[in-house]
């Protein structure tokens, strides 16, 4: 696998009505990134820890993270040290969830790569995004705030 991944799941048995922290399987950690799109990634700049909300699809034939930012302290960040940590969360009630923490390497992406990786990004999204009824999505921009719709950093997570 590409990435370091973690995870941890509640699960009610049965007989009990207290809950377990316990183990996602392979397919339990790929479904969860599959079918969720936006998760937290933490870096580290001289200021210290950065933990932040990011969008993403996960890149199944490659086992990677795919996401996309703006020039800041995040992009500034992971360039400086591309060591991160994601976390992605599917939270139902206080007593069931499940989690995966990702260790990885961040890599910006260039040239043809960084342009077929944004068109599947913005397809992805659209059609989870579309998909769960949420919101009407059209475009990579009715992803990002006006303020931050400056050129994008594409990149991935391995």
């Amino acid at each position: 696998m590409p990435f370091r991944a973690n995870s941890s799941a509640t699960v009610h048995l049965s007989f009990e009505a207290t809950p377990m922290i316990g183990s996602l399987s392979q397919e339990e950690i790929y479904d969860l990134l599959r079918n969720h799109y936006v998760g937290h990634i933490a870096c580290a700049d001289g200021d210290g820890p950065y933990v932040v909300p990011f969008t993403y699809f996960f890149d199944e034939p490659t086992k990677t993270i795919v996401g996309y930012t703006t020039e800041g302290r995040k992009a500034n960040a992971l360039r400086a040290d591309p060591r991160v940590c994601i976390n992605v969360t599917d939270v139902s009630n206080l007593s069931h969830w499940r989690s995966v923490v990702i260790e990885g390497r961040f890599e910006e992406l260039g040239g043809m790569e960084s342009v077929d990786a944004i068109r599947l990004l913005i397809t992805k999204l659209k059609n989870r995004i579309n998909a769960m009824g949420i919101d009407k999505v059209d475009s990579i921009a009715d992803m990002t705030p006006n303020e931050a719709a400056g050129s994008k950093i594409i990149y991935r997570i391995h």
